[in-house]
């Protein structure tokens, strides 16, 4: 039989995982913060304006939607590419487990003997398992990414307008 780490839990994915996840959490955080910002400071602007339109900042009213318009089509861009990227790898991952199965199925029908039978059954199964949980680490990881680049455009937008807001 092969010797096949399997890589259940791995360090290495766990700490990219934490990585990961723990950007993902502070970009959340910091968008949640810049927005509320924003909100207030233009809800603000509205009400002076409301007193005195010919004093308001037209400029930044005629910013908003334009500006919320290019973030959340950046995000969708990123994340239809994301997405699509994903999709191919799990088409490949696919292909490539219809050969493994191919070659295990090979290897039970060629067995010469109820010994060998078993040892190709169980060398199938664990490399499945193997293949299967760092494929599942791999998604988990690749999502994580690709919703951490698709909420950047809309970070980037809030935290530029709170930062410009407040001067």
């Amino acid at each position: 039989m092969k010797n096949i780490a399997l890589g259940i839990g791995s360090v290495p994915a766990l700490t990219a995982f934490a990585s990961i996840s723990g950007k993902n959490a502070a970009q959340t955080r910091q968008l949640s913060v810049a927005a509320a910002e924003v909100v207030f400071r233009r809800v603000t602007l509205g009400w002076f304006a409301m007193l005195n339109p010919v004093l308001a900042d037209h400029d930044e009213f005629a910013r908003m939607v334009p500006e919320k318009t290019q973030a959340f089509s950046d995000s969708g861009s990123v994340l239809f590419t994301g997405s699509m990227r994903i999709g191919e790898r799990v088409s490949r991952y696919l292909a490539d487990e219809t050969t493994h199965a191919a070659d295990t199925v090979m290897a039970i029908w060629t067995s010469r003997s109820p010994a060998a039978l078993m040892a190709a059954q169980a060398d199938g199964a664990i490399s499945w398992f193997g293949r299967m949980t760092a494929q599942s680490e791999a998604m988990c990881l690749r999502s994580l990414e690709v919703q951490g680049a698709a909420m950047a455009p809309i970070h980037r937008t809030a935290t530029e307008n709170a930062a410009r807001l407040r001067r």
